[in-house]
């Protein structure tokens, strides 16, 4: 048997359900992987190896009729666990204990899945990092917020963990650590027990190693069942790059892999083109900031009324700057937000996806922040579905990708589109 530790959740969860492997094998597998590489990754802010064991061992004799039977995970340090702790990444939180699960890991429990631990968040899923470092370079940000469930995807110590995204959170440490993340239409999962930051803004997500884990998983979150095969023999996927008002900004090697992914995607006789942006999109990043500075600043007062060093410097000023914000001005913003998003329905009538960067390049060197959110604050802020896929990497090694975005409510179209582009992308 190859390293099970190298397998997807669908593919584990095909073995444990043949009979070939227990569950209790690939846990023991992926906790040697951690006990190997955590000391060198910081991906865990709580280990339960012992818990984690003792339900593999208990799963082994169960019958194996969830989708998720007997496949480990990780959990974001924003969602809450019943039987860990849930400290928000910050020190005033260190000992929080919820009284229940949140929505979105007990739908991961009733299909048999197995959480090995909570992951590191920036403080309050914002700015301030944790200890995580990026497993291509620990030398380098694994971007944030969710920064361990995205490092320990990719450096093979879970083969799926939950994130989320208010601003850049997900598709930027995807992109840097080399993994697939999707971020769906806002309001498609339940967010009960998850940690609020910006109301129209905050959005659970899935990250893993493989497209069709991330169908698997919206699967299982949706109560739906098994995904089918993505099929496009009656038509190919209509796919265009769009540059963006932040094109200029993102590095040459960011820039070359968009038009290196465009190429690829044109060789398998997908259709594909690019399409300009409208002027309005140049208003869009910041439109997003002054959403989610009045918006957090109207959630997470108590913690500011705490100060510093209760909080940290960022997460202060940004509840400080979002309190200046007017009513006028932040219903502004959403209305900027509601021209684009009519522009950008009209922009699907003739395109499946548009494929945009997802970071402004590699990961940065350096732990002291976590790279630019330049690259997902609109498409956030427009609540559509974006899908973080890998597509080589840097001179010196670290991973680099591109975003596929989605219609608004079509993220099954974006989710078979990811999964047929993973199986024909070949590098150009």
């Amino acid at each position: 048997m190859s390293d099970l530790t190298r397998l997807g959740a669908g593919a584990l969860a095909q073995l444990i359900r043949s009979g070939t492997v227990k569950p209790s094998a690939v846990m023991a597998a992926h906790l040697d992987r951690i006990a190997l590489r955590e000391p060198v990754v910081g991906a865990f802010q709580h280990l339960d190896a012992d818990n984690a064991m003792e339900r593999a061992y208990a799963a082994d004799a169960l019958p194996s009729g969830g989708l998720l039977h007997g496949v480990p995970f990780v959990i974001k340090d924003i969602i809450d666990t019943q039987d860990m702790p849930t400290g928000w990444g910050s020190d005033l939180y260190a000992t929080r204990r919820p009284d229940r699960n949140a929505a979105c890991l007990q739908a991961f429990l009733e299909a048999g899945a197995i959480p090995i631990g909570k992951t590191v968040t920036t403080e309050f899923a914002y700015f301030r990092p944790g200890k995580t470092r990026n497993p291509a370079n620990p030398g380098h940000t694994p971007g944030g917020s969710s920064s361990g469930s995205a490092a320990a995807v990719a450096d093979f110590m879970a083969p799926l963990g939950f994130g989320s995204q208010t601003a850049a959170s997900l598709i930027r440490p995807a992109a840097y650590c080399g993994v697939c993340g999707f971020k769906p239409t806002t309001g498609r999962y339940d967010l009960a027990g998850v940690m609020g930051l910006s109301g129209s803004l905050d959005t659970l997500g899935v990250l893993a190693r493989d497209p069709g884990d991330l169908a698997l998983a919206d699967a299982v979150l949706r109560g739906t069942g098994l995904p089918s095969t993505p099929d496009f023999e009656d038509a190919l996927p209509r796919i265009s790059l769009m540059r963006g008002p932040h094109w200029a900004e993102g590095s040459v090697e960011m820039r070359d892999t968009c038009t290196r992914a465009l190429a690829a995607i044109a060789a398998t006789g997908a259709e594909t083109g690019e399409i300009a942006h409208p002027p309005v999109f140049a208003h869009l990043t910041q439109a997003q900031i002054i959403v989610m500075g009045y918006e957090a600043a109207r959630l997470r007062q108590a913690e500011y009324a705490v100060g510093v060093p209760g909080i940290s410097q960022h997460f202060h000023d940004l509840i400080a700057q979002g309190l200046e914000v007017s009513d006028a001005d932040y219903n502004a913003a959403l209305s900027t937000r509601d021209r684009a998003s009519s522009m950008l329905d009209q922009m699907f009538r003739d395109v499946d996806a548009l494929l945009v960067p997802s970071a402004p390049g590699p990961a940065p060197k350096g732990l002291a922040a976590t790279g630019d959110p330049l690259f997902s604050r609109m498409w956030n802020l427009l609540q559509v579905p974006s899908i973080a896929l890998p597509f080589g990497t840097d001179a010196n090694g670290l991973p680099l990708g591109f975003q596929l975005i989605g219609q608004r409510g079509k993220d099954d179209r974006l989710l078979d589109i990811a999964q047929w582009l993973r199986g024909h992308l070949k590098p150009v």
